[in-house]
């Protein structure tokens, strides 16, 4: 099979990652990539001659985004713990226990244990944290307008995350033929083709823009809180794998919207209290700055002015099967961005805002990654909450 091979120049080490994440949406006529880190190049396997000439351009382009800048990509760790871990391939026992089932690419079924487990996380960060900032509780659609994901600027940040939601037109025709297609020869992709409406929703990637738009227009008398669960989707090509990046996930959000101290003050607090949590759980983490994985040609201006500005930090927790570390917690500075987008005003001004956000499916992953199976071995207090807690139905709602 075809290769295209491409040198990787002034790229800091620990943007390889980001870059290999990102490659996943070069070009549709990749079969297969790594990065070789012995002499810093990528080796993508095409699956035709003919396309190697663009698929390598396509490739130049996106290490471009990732080469240094003069802004620079700075990074605080504010918090690191450490423990001996054994290596646990914990995808696999979750699959042989039936505690996950995979039903396609970034779609699990949680039950048993790890179920439990996600219910408890999320009932702690709802009744500490959403207890601790008196947030008020909402409940969202899991779909959103293209329309509000345009003003949130989610389009030219994260276009490669979409999964836009469509119907079949309304035409007595169309739903005739397709109703018949698939009773003789089942579904297939094939008979969307020209049966679709243009969508105009989409899945949402996240928790709160449903926050900022619900509010539009609002001229707040005194600052708010609110706190919110949400299935959001993301899609992320080959990157979805194990539970480290689903494309169907749950989302734990609190949203803090008011003046810049107010935002500011607790969005420290709430950062607090995370770092206590993985003391109390005795996770191996860290708790440092970070960007998004914009997806843009100004990707370099944008991390690093969420870096410079600390106005992403998260925590990181080690999955010692994997050899790598994953986010499960964010903590997030808006600025008045989403206040000036939806004309939320307090005292006059634009509205600030900031929110923290528990991804729900990589916190049970990585738990069992660094402790196994038997809850007995469990640290103490991790244990004692685990045993303790009982869940209802519809805990997550």
């Amino acid at each position: 099979m075809p290769k295209a091979i491409v040198t990787i120049k002034d790229v800091d080490d620990g943007l390889l990652s980001q870059l290999e994440y990102a490659l996943t949406f070069a070009s549709e006529e990749i079969t297969s990539y790594k990065i070789n880190k012995d002499n810093l190049r990528i080796e993508a396997e095409v699956n035709s001659e003919k396309a190697t000439p663009s698929v390598t351009a396509k490739i130049e382009e996106l290490v471009a985004r990732y080469q240094k800048r003069e802004f620079g990509l700075p990074t605080a760790v504010h918090f690191q713990q450490d423990r001996e871990l054994l290596s646990i391939d914990a995808w696999q026992g979750l699959l042989e226990r039936r505690w996950v089932t995979e039903v396609g690419p970034g779609h699990v079924i949680l039950r048993g244990p790890a179920a439990r487990l996600m219910a408890l996380i999320d009932a702690k960060a709802q009744s500490e944290f959403g207890g601790r900032f008196e947030a008020q509780l909402e409940i969202y659609p899991s779909t959103i307008r293209c329309e509000t994901l345009d003003r949130c600027n989610h389009f030219t940040s994260f276009p490669e995350h979409m999964d836009f939601v469509g119907h079949l037109k309304q035409d007595l025709a169309v739903l005739n033929t397709f109703s018949n297609a698939c009773r003789d020869n089942k579904w297939s992709p094939a008979l969307h083709d020209g049966n679709m409406v243009e969508p105009d929703l989409a899945v949402s990637p996240s928790c709160c823009y449903h926050c900022y738009e619900g509010m539009e227009g609002w001229k707040l008398e005194a600052p708010r809180c609110i706190t919110a669960v949400l299935a959001c989707h993301r899609y992320e090509g080959a990157n979805h794998a194990t539970m480290t990046r689903l494309r169907a996930f749950t989302m734990r959000e609190v949203v803090f919207i008011g003046q810049p101290r107010f935002v500011i003050e607790r969005r420290a607090k709430a950062e607090e209290m995370i770092i206590q949590w993985a003391k109390d759980w005795e996770l191996a983490c860290s708790f440092e700055t970070a960007n998004d994985m914009f997806f843009t040609n100004d990707y370099s201006i944008k991390a690093s002015f969420q870096r410079q500005q600390q106005a992403k930090k998260e925590l990181l927790l080690r999955i010692p099967g994997e050899k790598k570390s994953i986010s499960v917690f964010s903590s997030n500075f808006h600025a008045m961005s989403f206040g000036k987008a939806f004309y939320i005003t307090i005292d006059g001004k634009p509205a600030t805002t900031g929110c923290i956000a528990w991804g729900l499916e990589r916190w049970v992953y990585a738990i069992f990654s660094q402790f196994g199976f038997d809850v007995e071995k469990w640290p103490l207090k991790l244990r004692e909450e685990f045993e303790r807690f009982q869940p209802v139905n519809n805990q997550l709602l």
